[in-house]
């Protein structure tokens, strides 16, 4: 498997509990900057992919949290700032943040890899698009079969580190 796309959550993921974090607050865990640089150097794009319903109400401003993004090493942001009762097409497991990407960057889903702590949002997200998830057991705790994600392809590690080591190490 060829990966040039990696996608990969915020809260729960980089760092934080899950749960939303003010941008001030976010601190990414140990190793995040070292393996998004080895993603990179290996030719893979690599983007944010998150909930905040927090710009919405007020409480966080998405060029602020686009901003601390990218500082952290991801190529490009994308968002939905909306609550799950707008039903808006962006929210994941919703496929609009994944078709803002593709309008954006030309990728396939099948060279693509998303990366996160929530079965709910974003194994559920992997599964509908047919991309590889990896799922971070950080965050979140859910279970698997609670999601109905029996019969897809996802791939359990402990966190951000290991999930992009086994990428690194996997692209072909």
């Amino acid at each position: 498997m060829i990966i040039t796309t990696v996608f990969i959550d915020r809260d729960g993921t980089v760092g934080g509990n899950g749960h939303f974090k003010m941008i001030e607050d976010f601190k990414p865990y140990a190793g995040f900057g070292e393996v998004i640089r080895k993603l990179k150097e290996s030719k893979i794009a690599v983007y944010c992919l998150t909930n905040q319903t927090h710009i919405n109400s007020g409480d966080m401003d998405y060029e602020d949290l686009k901003k601390s993004m990218v500082k952290l090493g991801f190529d490009d942001v994308f968002v939905c700032p909306h609550t799950e009762f707008e039903n808006c097409e962006c929210r994941k497991p919703k496929r609009g943040l994944i078709e803002q990407a593709h309008k954006k960057y030309n990728f396939s889903n099948e060279s693509a890899i998303i990366i996160g702590d929530s079965y709910k949002s974003d194994m559920r997200l992997a599964m509908k698009e047919s991309i590889l998830g990896i799922h971070v057991a950080t965050g979140r705790k859910e279970v698997r079969n609670d999601y109905h994600l029996d019969n897809i392809n996802i791939i359990e590690t402990k966190d951000i580190v290991s999930a992009c080591t086994w990428i690194i190490k996997n692209n072909c």
